[in-house]
């Protein structure tokens, strides 16, 4: 069977790793013999774009014995049509599962941590307090058989080409994307209170908001790589962010006393 590898050898001159997708001199490239993925069309059908460009390969043809060279291109990021999208169900996940996913998740990190010095602990037991309120939230304002929406989501959202890439796109809490626009910057406080009024977000949409914030996955994903000054600047970004959300979330539901988040 040939590899993907020699085929980009020996059709393209590309001395690259056997995979799937690659960057290669700052471009993002997806070599298959096989269609992309049928929830990745549907994206892109939903999006209503063609991201990708065929490659021709050295002999100027566009088929390298079956496989195919597509590179990403640079499409103007829609980012009201992202959040439209990204508020679409697609299937659901009841609070039962997201409470065993999010506390297998942080246990996995956090349990078996060695604490250092006395800073570490801190932030260890900050990140470890956000997590079991995040978990003590949706007892609070959900039923375990609660169904939540999921829909297309995406792990990261910094430039146009993350928004397209395969391996970025997940089937995650509908809310996520609105999230993680707005702890990235890309959206602003005052963006995101628009959000939430333009598509009429019920109690139960920033609920849920709210418990998916409180949990840090974006302090937890980066734990064991992060220096002690990143951890600690990480957390305090984190939560200064936190804090705002909950002051804008205050205006619409009813929140516990969370004081402490500052």
């Amino acid at each position: 069977m040939v590899s993907k590898l020699s085929i980009l050898k020996t059709y393209y001159h590309l001395p690259l790793e056997d995979q799937f997708s690659f960057t290669y001199e700052d471009e993002h490239y997806y070599l298959t013999n096989k269609p992309f993925p049928l929830y990745y069309q549907k994206y892109i059908s939903l999006l209503q774009i063609n991201p990708f460009k065929i490659i021709n390969n050295i002999y100027q043809q566009k088929n390298s014995q079956g496989y195919i060279l597509y590179q990403v291109q640079s499409i103007p990021l829609d980012i009201q049509k992202i959040i439209s999208l990204s508020l679409i169900p697609q299937e659901t996940k009841t609070i039962k599962e997201i409470k065993k996913e999010w506390i297998q998740y942080y246990e996995s990190i956090l349990i078996y941590t060695p604490l250092n010095s006395l800073e570490y602990q801190i932030i260890y037991y900050s990140l470890f307090t956000l997590c079991q309120l995040s978990i003590e939230l949706l007892n609070h304002y959900f039923l375990s058989t609660t169904a939540i929406n999921l829909s297309y989501q995406h792990k990261n959202i910094h430039s146009y080409e993350d928004v397209y890439l395969i391996e970025n796109i997940n089937l995650n809490l509908y809310i996520h994307d609105v999230f993680y626009l707005y702890l990235n910057n890309t959206i602003t406080i005052n963006q995101l209170e628009q959000i939430i009024n333009e598509y009429n977000l019920t109690s139960k949409d920033l609920q849920i908001l709210l418990c998916y914030a409180l949990f840090p996955q974006m302090c937890l994903v980066h734990f064991h790589e992060d220096s002690l000054t990143k951890k600690r600047r990480r957390l305090v970004k984190y939560n200064k962010k936190l804090y705002s959300l909950i002051l804008l979330l205050q205006k619409y539901i009813q929140i516990p006393p969370l004081k402490w988040i500052k």
